[in-house]
């Protein structure tokens, strides 16, 4: 994921992808990655393989982001920390991100 705006940012990503978009998650930890989301509108490019997407980032909130986190999270427990000095799942950020057009 590369990340609009000077300077560039690129990341990899876990991410879940479902037929309307690709979930993301991110540490609670107010981390430059997800304040650059907000800060710039949330567009960037997505590269999975050898394809490039044009996609624009909604942060999700309330009982929406919890059903996405139990998706992203893969059937692991969103109430435990994934390794150890995490959050639980349950408080990390979610992003979701569709298609620009």
């Amino acid at each position: 994921m590369k990340q609009a705006g000077f300077p560039p940012v690129v990341v990899y990503l876990s991410y879940v992808g479902t037929p309307n978009g690709v979930i993301t998650a991110t540490r609670p930890d107010g981390g430059y990655w997800a304040q650059r989301v907000r800060d710039r509108g949330g567009d960037g490019l997505l590269r999975i393989g050898d394809e490039t997407f044009e996609m624009t980032a909604t942060e999700i909130f309330g009982e929406d982001r919890i059903a996405m986190m139990r998706q992203w999270a893969g059937g692991r427990s969103i109430d435990q920390p994934p390794y150890p000095g995490a959050e639980p799942l349950r408080d990390w950020e979610v992003f979701f991100w569709t298609a620009r057009d």
